[in-house]
């Protein structure tokens, strides 16, 4: 009896550990497919100009990112700039639309998502980040084979959990679905699932050109990026609430 719970714990303990190295074999065909992980930890800023198209608008935009979190989304609506973005401490936001024509703070639990959003793919040293990753299996996405990876943010630091769920094309090990809920605002714990494509080489990495939101079954946001600069010197400025 003793050596069959002795054997059976392991088994257990190597199905564990066999589950851990596909995850990370996936991960690491990933990276490897997508222009290398020296590369991508080589990445210190991008800057994306093209299209958003949402409730029947199609606006221009361009986001600024630079690591490790400072991010700046400028969207052009009827001849007005809309402005959000995060310097690494707080947020803000212009929108003349909302009846004001100054910046003004989003408060920290509002800018949740906006905090947590880092350049870094957050597959890259996970276990570093005190990030949890588990395969869940194989399933389709609108005919597609993918492996389904269970990201949880945080699982072992002291920052909020976050749990998000990958799938990645089974034959190019790319990411062509992110299933995530809203931390925040009226939509707080609503399901949305990010559609990526159009995979173009930028420098030597694979960047998604194709972004599409979807919640409930309805299409949200879709982003077309028309051009993608990397490693562009970004100054910090740009990213701070501006001073009256």
């Amino acid at each position: 009896m003793k050596n069959r719970l002795l054997f059976s714990l392991f088994i257990f303990l190597l199905g564990t550990s066999l589950q851990a190295q596909t995850v990370d074999q996936i991960l690491e065909k990933y990276f490897e497919n997508t222009g290398g992980l020296t590369k991508w930890k080589a990445l210190k800023s991008q800057k994306v100009t093209g299209n958003m198209s949402m409730q029947g608008m199609d606006l221009p935009f361009t986001m600024t990112t630079k690591a490790p979190n400072k991010q700046r989304m400028d969207i052009q609506v009827q001849g007005m700039q809309i402005i959000q973005a995060y310097d690494g401490t707080e947020a803000w936001m212009l929108n003349p639309f909302g009846g004001g024509t100054d910046p003004v703070k989003i408060p920290a639990e509002e800018a949740k998502e906006m905090a947590d959003r880092n350049l870094e793919d957050e597959f890259i040293d996970y276990k570093k980040k005190g990030h949890e990753v588990t395969l869940l299996g194989k399933e389709e996405v609108d005919g597609v084979s993918c492996y389904k990876i269970q990201l949880i943010k945080n699982k072992a630091n002291d920052k909020e959990d976050v749990t998000e769920i990958h799938y990645f094309d089974s034959e190019n090990y790319v990411p062509i679905m992110i299933v995530a809920y809203a931390r925040s605002g009226p939509m707080k714990g609503m399901e949305s699932k990010t559609y990526v494509s159009d995979y173009q080489e930028v420098d030597g990495l694979m960047i998604p050109f194709s972004m599409e939101v979807k919640a409930g079954g309805q299409s949200v946001q879709k982003l077309t990026f028309k051009k993608v600069t990397l490693n562009e010197s970004v100054e910090d400025s740009i990213f701070a609430f501006p001073k009256k």
